[in-house]
């Protein structure tokens, strides 16, 4: 039976932790893996839920599979701080130390745009300066006037009113073509986890509050607005947001990548009925 790895973080936690927390039976064997890029599930001949500008870079020996993805619509955990109101910054080099290839994508699709800031070059070997990008539990800090925290994704819903896929499932092309079963097994492992991280996604933020010091308020927002599946209309954002960034970062063109759905595809995109 072939394995899954999955990008560990409070951004995939809806599938991740029924895993950890074994509130799902399964056979498949899952690796959780905190930082997770395309370079490792590269190294390895299984599937992967990869953040979704590293399944760009794995186009040429990777499909795309469509039932379990993670998408976030009109709230994110993608943020930008600023020591005072974006609107009185300009001219400055944007930080991103630490954060993932998809958060980068994210900030260079919204920051200028949104905010109207001349960016002067795109650092990752630093972690101080006037706009900073912070992602997961950063993006949900509670910061002191006059320093402030916007979130990116909402930015990216107003500049295009499409959502974010931050998380896509890939399988190895050849093990899709030559053993459909496995890969669709762990399809079924992935959906039946992130069913029962939505029933239970009040449980997780309680054991997610203890963790960082973020607003509930905005994490029961976050949790509220993310889908898991990738839907046409989740597609066309994700691949908007490649096509504005792709040269920037050195990305395949969206056209090379492959996609496969087992099921039918819930069409309706949108968040799930809110809780508190």
């Amino acid at each position: 039976m072939t394995g899954c790895l999955i990008d560990d973080n409070m951004t995939t936690a809806l599938i991740a932790e029924p895993i950890r927390q074994s509130w799902v039976e399964s056979s498949i064997e899952f690796e959780l893996a905190p930082g997770l890029d395309a370079e490792t599930v590269g190294q390895r001949s299984g599937c992967a839920l990869v953040g979704s500008v590293d399944a760009c870079l794995l186009a040429d020996r990777f499909t795309v599979i469509t039932d379990v993805a993670l998408a976030s619509w009109h709230a994110g955990a993608v943020a930008l701080w600023t020591p005072v109101r974006p609107d009185e910054i300009d001219n400055v080099p944007v930080v991103l130390n630490g954060v993932s290839r998809t958060a980068e994508a994210i900030a260079r699709a919204t920051i200028a745009r949104f905010f109207g800031i001349t960016i002067t070059g795109w650092e990752r070997g630093e972690s101080n300066g006037d706009a900073v990008v912070r992602e997961h539990e950063g993006a949900f800090f509670e910061e002191v006037e006059p320093a402030t925290l916007n979130d990116l994704v909402r930015s990216w819903f107003v500049l295009s009113g499409l959502p974010v896929a931050t998380h896509l499932l890939v399988a190895p092309t050849a093990l899709l073509e030559e053993e459909p079963n496995e890969v669709a097994s762990v399809v079924e492992a992935l959906k039946s986890a992130g069913s029962v991280g939505v029933s239970r996604r009040r449980e997780i933020r309680r054991n997610m509050h203890t963790q960082f010091p973020g607003d509930r308020d905005q994490l029961v927002m976050f949790h509220n607005e993310q889908t898991l599946t990738l839907t046409k209309t989740v597609r066309k954002g994700w691949l908007d947001l490649i096509r504005r960034v792709g040269r920037a970062m050195n990305l395949p063109l969206p056209e090379t990548v492959s996609f496969h759905t087992f099921g039918a595809a819930d069409e309706s995109g949108q968040p799930d009925v809110a809780d508190s």
